[in-house]
């Protein structure tokens, strides 16, 4: 797709996340979702493991006006399969930013031919809804967003 990016570690994720929480354009309240996001979603494994739920920082890239990572979540349960859950945290930088990843996701559910997701996986997704949602307000936490992009 010919976007110019640089792949982030661990660590260079969460000083991305800091860096963005900490920029002048983006209001108090965002700038502390995101830095609570970052150390949420990026504890040590042993920690994370001590909070019964697996979340496994896989990948992340930044661009010029976007942070998106890539998370696998685990919700164990006792005499059931595990549920698994892969997360995109995808934070623009810019207004420009958001139109311009919104475009990219677009393009990417057209390439594939297939929704990201569909009511029927949105709904299995409900557990992981009904935890983020108590902790967090941001935008697409309680609404499935691939509908209205």
């Amino acid at each position: 797709m010919n976007i110019p990016l640089k792949e982030l570690s661990r660590e260079e994720a969460k000083e991305a996340l800091d860096r963005v929480a900490e920029s002048r354009g983006i209001t108090v309240s965002v700038g502390q979702v995101i830095k609570h996001l970052s150390l949420s979603l990026l504890l040590p494994t042993s920690l994370v493991i001590a909070a019964a739920k697996k979340i496994l920082y896989r990948s992340g890239v930044e661009t010029e006006d976007s942070i998106i990572l890539d998370f696998l979540l685990e919700i164990p349960k006792a005499f059931r399969p595990s549920l698994y859950y892969d997360l995109w945290l995808i934070i623009p930088k810019t207004e420009a930013g958001e139109a311009n990843i919104k475009q990219v996701i677009k393009e990417i559910v057209g390439k594939t031919g297939v929704p990201p997701l569909t009511n029927e996986e949105w709904e299995d997704a409900k557990p992981i809804i009904e935890k983020l949602k108590g902790q967090l307000k941001v935008k697409g936490v309680e609404e499935n967003l691939w509908k209205t992009l």
